[in-house]
């Protein structure tokens, strides 16, 4: 009796080869900022004397210091305390916890892996704008990787067709 050949075929539906690069981008995007907000807990009352002293961050200071000329001043943050950035720290932490468990439900085809990645980018925004308000000198990075993030979020919608 001649044998068949076998063709394996696949439980999960093709993954568009740009989701997977989206999904890698995020799934380096969320260690980095685990590992980065693990740090930066553990040295906070170092970042925030680094931040207000404006030693290595010079271009900071001179965009937020108001008229101050000399180079030495330090930058006044009223808001930006050792005990704020521990707390952003660890909402950093949860955020960015959040989004690897959506980049990975995302990988798996699951729609719920685009709800948490959602979740966890509006959950670092949200703990930037409740400890510093709207004053980005005091963490004008972690902005810029909350736009990447939303960036992430409005590609990953794109393929919400493609999930389960």
């Amino acid at each position: 009796m001649p044998q068949e050949p076998t063709v394996a075929t696949s439980l999960q539906p093709n993954r568009p080869l740009f989701l997977t690069v989206l999904c890698i981008l995020g799934f380096l995007g969320s260690i980095t900022s685990i590992i980065t907000n693990g740090i930066g807990f553990y040295r906070s009352d170092a970042e925030v004397v680094q931040i207000q002293s404006g030693t290595e961050k010079t271009q900071l200071k001179n965009l937020f210091s108001f008229g101050k000329t000399a180079a030495n001043e330090p930058l006044e943050i009223s808001n930006l305390t050792p005990e704020n950035f521990e707390k952003y720290s660890i909402g950093g932490i949860v955020a960015g916890l959040l989004c690897l468990i959506g980049v990975i439900l995302i990988l798996l085809h699951k729609k719920s892996g685009f709800y948490s990645f959602v979740l966890g980018t509006f959950f670092n925004i949200i703990t930037h704008f409740l400890l510093f308000g709207d004053n980005i000198g005091a963490m004008g990075l972690s902005m810029l990787w909350a736009l990447i993030g939303l960036v992430l979020v409005v590609l990953f919608s794109k393929f919400l067709n493609n999930m389960d």
